[in-house]
């Protein structure tokens, strides 16, 4: 779900930006480019663009106001007459008592959390595949996709309008997909979504850099582009974009799963500053083909650690994973 609000919005960001621009080309062949109105919209439409995220933000601001309280945090600080309100509306008041008597139980083991405990040898291993599997899923290229598609195909000969359309598509793609995940990933299971899609991205990936290296030359349609970054969208949208919340959320143990959490989190969010960075660099220094070929040799790594390191955890508790690292830790 979260993944889903996460495409949700990316879309909804592609189609502002196609909007705009159609919006600037039309003010500009209408001929009145004077004010700071049409420096906005139309002579310099990024401006346009970049001011439209005030409308989600403003609304986002709003909706704050009507929700309440987080139940757990209420009841961490003592406050669970309130706790019991806002779970009611949630639950009925038949449920809400036991949920705040699960919450009491979870935190009660929490609090036994030992950052010390992540040393451990079991431990350690599951922590290791977290922070790689978060790090390396950033450097196989999804977000060089998402955040610079339209330089991207622009690289490859399309306008500015043509460039935005495909990364709609892209965008629409990647959302549509992330519905598909989320109803088959517990019939599937993690580890075959990353088999199936993380060599359906070595593929694409290949595809795409032999586009950029052979497409001019041989005057290959540009149709073919997009069509490669679709299938590469749609095989990472259908395995680790989805898999990767899942499991991190899942393969840890109550006792470590925050502090465990939180250092895979911030390893995600590390890889994504890093490519966020580093992908105007490589589209300029090793060029469109370069950059997309390794993106390719990244993913084998990936798929390696799923294959040999990671346990499938589909359909097992907290206490049988615990019980699974631990058991590694002795071997």
């Amino acid at each position: 779900m979260y993944q889903l609000a996460i495409t949700v919005g990316f879309l909804g960001a592609y189609l502002a930006n196609y909007g705009l621009l159609n919006y600037s080309e039309t003010l500009l062949a209408q001929g009145a480019t004077d004010g700071l109105y049409y420096k906005i919209f139309a002579t310099e439409a990024w401006r346009g663009m970049l001011g439209m995220e005030a409308v989600p933000a403003v609304v986002f601001l709003a909706v704050l106001f009507f929700i309440p309280e987080s139940p757990r945090w209420l009841i961490v600080k003592g406050k669970e007459t309130t706790a019991s309100v806002i779970l009611s509306r949630i639950y009925g008041k038949d449920k809400a008592g036991i949920e705040i008597k699960n919450v009491k139980d979870l935190i009660s083991q929490e609090k036994d959390t030992n950052w010390r405990m992540l040393l451990q040898p079991g431990f350690r291993m599951a922590l290791f595949i977290g922070v790689a599997l978060a790090m390396l899923g950033q450097l196989m290229g999804v977000n060089a996709v998402l955040y610079y598609g339209p330089t991207i195909f622009k690289e490859s000969g399309l306008s500015s309008g043509d460039s935005l359309f495909y990364q709609v598509m892209v965008g629409l793609v990647n959302m549509l997909t992330t519905v598909l995940a989320l109803i088959i990933i517990d019939k599937v299971g993690r580890k075959q979504l990353v088999y199936w899609g993380v060599s359906g991205m070595i593929v694409a990936l290949i595809l795409i850099g032999s586009y950029f290296a052979l497409g001019t030359e041989m005057n290959i349609p540009q149709i073919y582009l997009l069509i490669f970054f679709l299938f590469y969208i749609f095989a990472c949208a259908i395995s680790i974009c989805a898999v990767i919340f899942v499991l991190l959320s899942e393969m840890y143990p109550v006792k470590v799963r925050g502090a465990a959490m939180s250092i895979a989190g911030l390893s995600l969010w590390i890889g994504t500053y890093l490519i966020g960075q580093l992908t105007p660099v490589m589209l300029t220094r090793l060029s469109p083909a370069g950059t997309f070929f390794l993106f390719a040799v990244m993913c084998i790594p990936y798929i390696l650690i799923v294959w040999k390191l990671l346990p499938e955890t589909t359909g097992k508790s907290l206490e049988e994973i615990e019980e699974m690292w631990i058991a590694r830790g002795k071997k």
